[in-house]
């Protein structure tokens, strides 16, 4: 069960508030501010954060980051006095990533999708907000809602 009503903010919100040359910027960064602060009930994975780090080094990230600097970064996302919560992988939410990779059909690095939605679904969060809403999408049918900042709700209505 989700006792606080958390909602997972995907890799998107965290690249967003963190590269000034994002065109996220300046709609995640009070986002993820307020999370950090604990206004927000915010989770997410080690996965998602492995994707910020990643994106933060990428040669055309906007800064591009030093490997020491986006660890610090990162770290400083989530390390305390951060209230954001890292959920952790069990068995359970590599059985169920299975399970829903095998239902949708998901190849190659779509598994990852699987992977942090089974994280959020075993540890009773059903909200994620995100930026790649076309990618989360699917797994409503499993008990997500999926959500996202103001500049992405039009395409919640989207189909595929």
């Amino acid at each position: 069960m989700n006792p606080n009503n958390q909602v997972l903010f995907d890799a998107g919100l965290f690249i967003g508030a963190l590269l000034a040359g994002d065109s996220r910027h300046a709609e995640a960064r009070p986002l993820v501010e307020a999370a950090r602060r604990g206004e927000l009930a915010v989770c997410s994975t080690t996965g998602i954060l492995s994707e910020v780090y990643a994106a933060l080094t990428w040669i055309q990230a906007q800064p591009r980051h030093r490997p020491e600097e986006a660890a610090n970064a990162v770290r400083l996302l989530v390390e305390p006095p951060s209230a954001i919560e890292i959920l952790s992988e069990s068995l359970e939410a590599t059985l169920k990533m299975l399970e829903l990779a095998e239902k949708h059909g998901l190849t190659a690095r779509r598994i990852h999708d699987a992977r942090h939605a089974a994280i959020a679904l075993t540890a009773g969060v059903t909200q994620i907000y995100t930026y790649d809403i076309r990618d989360w999408k699917h797994f409503s049918s499993d008990g997500l809602v999926i959500s996202g900042p103001a500049s992405m709700v039009s395409q919640l209505r989207i189909e595929p």
